[in-house]
């Protein structure tokens, strides 16, 4: 029902209004506004917020730290409520734009005023984050702005913040947002000391040559698994750049943690990809991954395990085996998977993942390459690949795979492509995307994957990748995702 909520950790407000309610940010804007409003000597502006669909009204909320402040002439045609929480004056103040029903309108008024909490900011009054982001959207900036606003007051609470944050912010290329949350998080991950000092002595396989080796090695093998970090686009750059030559080289399959299940059928039929294909192949990087698959002739298979009966790691070995070599036993894989799922060895703990159940159970030795145990140190790389093989290293952990990657690739558009420029001549940023369509914007936003996206901040300009001979459409959003020129 309520699909606002504005808080304020100085005075403790938790403040709930309906969906359709947009709340003013330009000060000079807001100064206009109030100058109808009947203040209180000593008030202050909390929020200002007017709907944009019937019924229309607009509304105010003060604060005045004297709460036996005078109180102003106040005309009849003013919704008005007011309290003192904690030694504060609060002024809530609403009126019905033009000739709308006055009925409807104080009753909405009353609903926000009746909801709205003083002194009251705790952790069961916002819910989970996860509710900002159910639901597959282009409009990433204003996804990402809510995230970043919203309150948390556990650890584990802003852990669930900071994976959310990080995912949205990394689906919109390069830009501050994400390269300040990735410094954050990789400030205070550890570095294996004796690991580095393996890397720094270690013979540097790079760019060509790592990719190269790759190939070379996939040659006499059925299954190559490939991981990322989520949270790192560049790692889905790696199999992109891998994949015309292991086409060639006989594999016919890509296996895709990432696909939706319920997408297989469709994206193998269509071949062609959309919001709804999975989660993270919403992001450019991965979706430019997945097309470019299916334009060379890739089956995508999805694997993830869907039953909450069986373990996670034990569905994904048995769903990747029966969907491809029990139908076809000379068949060449590529699977593409998150984190640790392609360990050959067991945890610490004990614990095996998916890739060591596969080669128990099916008897197929996979090559197995990581991505994610150097992450933090991809500067190492300078802005290519670095392969190594992992018994060059002392720990468990790291002789779980065959090969780590460094990936050192740029989340940025690629040197020597075509651009075009895209000026903001807003003070705000805003979100821009590129999609590869002749089709409306009310008809491609809404499914399609743009081809390129990022946040333009105020009164700059950014490079956009061009794709010459295809149709293009150009969209932006601000960050309250509101569509402007």
């Amino acid at each position: 029902m309520y699909g606002n909520v504005v808080y304020n950790d100085s005075v403790s407000l938790f403040f709930p209004s309906f969906g359709d309610v947009v709340y003013e940010r330009d000060a000079r804007r807001l100064r206009r506004l109030l100058r109808n409003v009947p203040l209180a000597p000593g008030d202050s502006l909390v929020l200002w917020g007017n709907t944009a669909a019937p019924p229309y009204y607009s509304f105010a909320l003060t604060v005045n730290e004297a709460c036996n402040g005078e109180m102003p002439s106040m005309d009849p045609a003013f919704f008005y409520r007011d309290t003192c929480v904690s030694g504060k004056w609060f002024r809530f103040i609403g009126r019905a734009g033009g000739d709308n029903d006055r009925i409807s309108v104080d009753k909405d008024l009353t609903d926000i005023w009746g909801r709205m909490g003083l002194d009251s900011l705790t952790g069961d009054r916002f819910g989970s984050p996860f509710t900002i982001t159910g639901t597959p959207t282009n409009k990433l900036y204003a996804v990402l702005d809510n995230l970043l606003q919203f309150p948390v007051y556990t650890e584990q609470e802003q852990w669930n913040k900071t994976q959310l944050v990080l995912t949205y912010a990394s689906f919109l290329g390069d830009h501050e947002a994400y390269r300040r949350e990735l410094a954050a998080l990789e400030a205070r991950m550890e570095v294996d000391s004796a690991a580095l000092r393996t890397l720094e002595t270690e013979p540097k396989i790079r760019g060509d040559d790592a990719l190269a080796s790759i190939v070379a090695e996939s040659r006499n093998r059925q299954l190559v698994m490939i991981n990322e970090n989520h949270f790192y686009p560049t790692h889905r750059l790696l199999v992109y750049d891998l994949l015309d030559s292991l086409r060639a080289a006989g594999f016919q399959y890509l296996a895709l943690e990432a696909l939706d299940p319920r997408q297989e059928e469709t994206v193998n039929r269509t071949r062609q990809v959309d919001l709804h294909t999975g989660f993270y192949i919403q992001e450019q990087h991965y979706a430019r991954m997945v097309r470019k698959a299916l334009e060379l002739g890739f089956t995508l298979i999805s694997y993830e395990n869907t039953d909450p009966a069986i373990d996670r790691e034990v569905g994904q070995a048995t769903n990747l085996y029966e969907k491809t070599f029990a139908k076809d036993p000379h068949a060449k894989v590529l699977v593409h998977a998150g984190m640790s799922h392609i360990f050959e060895l067991p945890d610490s703990d004990g614990r095996k993942w998916m890739a060591a159940h596969f080669r128990e159970r099916y008897g197929i030795d996979p090559l197995t390459i990581d991505q994610n145990g150097f992450k933090n140190l991809h500067s190492l790389a300078e802005d290519t690949y670095q392969l190594v093989r992992s018994d060059r290293f002392d720990s468990h952990r790291l002789r779980s795979v065959d090969y780590h990657v460094i990936n050192g690739r740029s989340v940025a558009a690629p040197v020597g492509q075509e651009y075009l420029v895209y000026k903001n001549p807003r003070r705000d940023s805003v979100q821009v995307l590129l999609f590869l369509t002749d089709k409306p914007a009310n008809i491609a936003v809404p499914t399609e994957v743009p081809y390129f996206t990022t946040v333009v901040p105020g009164r700059s300009k950014t490079r956009i990748p061009k794709v010459p001979g295809k149709p293009v459409l150009m969209v932006a959003y601000d960050r309250q995702g509101n569509r402007v020129n």
